[in-house]
């Protein structure tokens, strides 16, 4: 699939657009931003929602919980009830899975002195809360983490893999190879990072979806020495080969060109191997 802002998701004309694009590519699901800040309400034309439904597309409202991760503590119950509301909306849209992002403390050492377990204990107290809540309109509950998050145990963040396994339906691991900033191996091998991030958070979950964003912009992109489109493929095959759910396309700017034509071609070659396979097999019989 693919990240949509919500202006993007909001005008009908720029939407069919995306759309179009996206089932060219073989894609089927569409990640939108439901509110237009973060302590707005949702303002999705419904009509919008049934459009991408009738397409064939998954639509996922994405709702922005902490801008930047929450940076006081205890955090004012209004501001829970204001996040939760926002869902709840977006599933009457009728969105069929809410992604919870930004559902962390800030990772800049603010709330150092707060216990690690006090931290995890909010955080999955809170999408235990948002999952019981949003149970009555049949939606799957998503939450995005850190790339890193797969990988370590004890983040200060307050997401671990065995806690939101619990308490969501979907685990999204936000895995670009250039915000892997303590490893130049994982900055400049982008099959690499995404493999061993999808599958090691495959493994760390018994019953979560693991679905992950992989990158589709051009940061740090020369670290590979890749060209951007191949940079591009050998993400979208790591996420094959490890087995997990699927993938979704980020770009901030929407600049999605480049990315559609990858899948595209992908998916192309996929299917005219698999046909082939398909015809040996016969002969052989």
């Amino acid at each position: 699939g693919l990240y949509l802002t919500n202006p993007s998701g909001k005008k009908p004309e720029t939407l069919r657009k995306f759309i179009e694009n996206a089932k060219r590519a073989n894609l089927n699901d569409m990640v939108v931003d439901a509110q237009p800040a973060p302590n707005g309400k949702t303002s999705m034309p419904k009509e919008n929602v049934q459009l991408m439904l009738d397409s064939g597309i998954h639509p996922v409202a994405r709702v922005v919980c902490f801008v930047q991760g929450l940076n006081r503590f205890p955090i004012e119950e209004e501001v829970l009830a204001n996040r939760i509301s926002i869902a709840k909306s977006a599933a009457e849209l009728g969105f069929k899975e809410i992604q919870f992002d930004y559902v962390r403390f800030n990772d800049d050492g603010f709330c150092a002195k707060i216990p690690v377990q006090t931290k995890y204990e909010f955080i999955e107290n809170f999408l235990a809360r948002a999952k019981k809540e949003l149970a009555p309109y049949n939606v799957k509950v998503a939450a995005d983490v850190f790339g890193r998050i797969p990988l370590n145990s004890g983040d200060p963040i307050g997401q671990r893999m065995s806690g939101l396994d619990k308490v969501v339906d979907v685990i999204c691991p936000m895995a670009y190879p250039s915000h892997y900033t303590w490893s130049e191996k994982m900055m400049a091998d982008p099959y690499y990072t995404v493999h061993l991030t999808s599958a090691r958070a495959k493994e760390r979950v018994k019953q979560a979806e693991i679905v992950s964003y992989i990158q589709a912009f051009k940061m740090k992109v020369k670290k590979s020495g890749l060209e951007y489109d191949e940079y591009v493929r050998q993400q979208i095959k790591a996420v094959h080969d490890a087995h997990i759910k699927g993938y979704i396309f980020w770009n901030a700017a929407q600049e999605y060109t480049v990315p559609f034509k990858v899948a595209e071609d992908y998916y192309s070659r996929k299917g005219q191997v698999q046909a082939k396979a398909a015809s040996a097999k016969t002969v052989t019989m």
